[in-house]
């Protein structure tokens, strides 16, 4: 582990509380909102320490993983199924000679299925395209913590993040899908009740509106995404939507 690289063993640094930072971007506190482990690639030790300090308490549920500078480390990280996160946030400047959008095209040819969330202090219009190119899901700037917020919720929930005009990024099945990046299969087909929380889910609906929708509890609603998620071979639930939008066990 390089300097700059931290790991939290899947624990991190729990939002919570009135912190005044959360109240500032307008988000919403939610007991029952499913938690988020965020891992964060940055190539300055400040900036990556002040990300990892102020997005937990600005996003509900928001639990950094691990963080690194390193380019290298962010690879290796999201490919091992022990240590890959529910998104990245990607710095596009992470390498002196390996910058953000390359390091995501990298992670897509490899088949990674996590979301990637690209940030820079450059202006947006810079790697925005290069990025959606490459296979991210949307891109903010580092000097707007709300633009951070609004990005990382977005993408947290299937959907993508674009506040370039021109530039449109696709979601991680689309983005598979135009690779042919297909994921494995368990073979083990889903219940009906496991492919209408899975199709809920992969259009960006919440455990709580799925619970309310189907007249049942929000408990039940995460035992059939936990029970699809198992059958379907994934390693975590972002993956599971996308081998099933991707056509799989149904």
């Amino acid at each position: 582990m390089g300097y700059g690289d931290v790991d939290n063993g899947g624990t991190g640094v729990e939002c919570g509380g009135d912190d005044p930072v959360t109240q500032d971007v307008g988000m919403a506190k939610s007991d029952a909102i499913a938690p988020l482990r965020l891992a964060v690639a940055d190539n300055d030790d400040f900036t990556l320490a002040a990300l990892c300090d102020l997005i937990p308490k600005a996003v509900p549920g928001c639990v950094i993983v691990w963080r690194t500078t390193s380019a290298a480390t962010a690879i290796e990280r999201m490919l091992d199924p022990e240590s890959i996160p529910d998104m990245l946030l990607l710095d596009m400047s992470l390498g002196v000679c390996y910058k953000g959008p390359q390091v995501c095209r990298t992670l897509r040819s490899r088949r990674c299925e996590a979301p990637i969330l690209g940030i820079t202090s450059y202006t947006l219009h810079y790697y925005a395209a290069d990025l959606a190119d490459a296979g991210g899901q949307g891109i903010v700037a580092k000097s707007d913590l709300k633009m951070i917020v609004q990005g990382i919720d977005a993408v947290r929930h299937g959907g993508t993040f674009s506040p370039v005009e021109g530039v449109s990024f696709a979601t991680v099945p689309q983005v598979l899908r135009r690779l042919g990046k297909i994921p494995s299969s368990s073979q083990v087909p889903l219940s009906a009740q496991e492919n209408h929380v899975m199709e809920s889910l992969s259009q960006g609906m919440k455990y709580s509106q799925i619970a309310e929708e189907c007249n049942v509890t929000e408990s039940s609603i995460r035992t059939e995404a936990h029970r699809a998620v198992k059958k379907l071979g994934a390693a975590t639930l972002s993956q599971a939507v996308v081998m099933w939008v991707l056509g799989e066990n149904r």
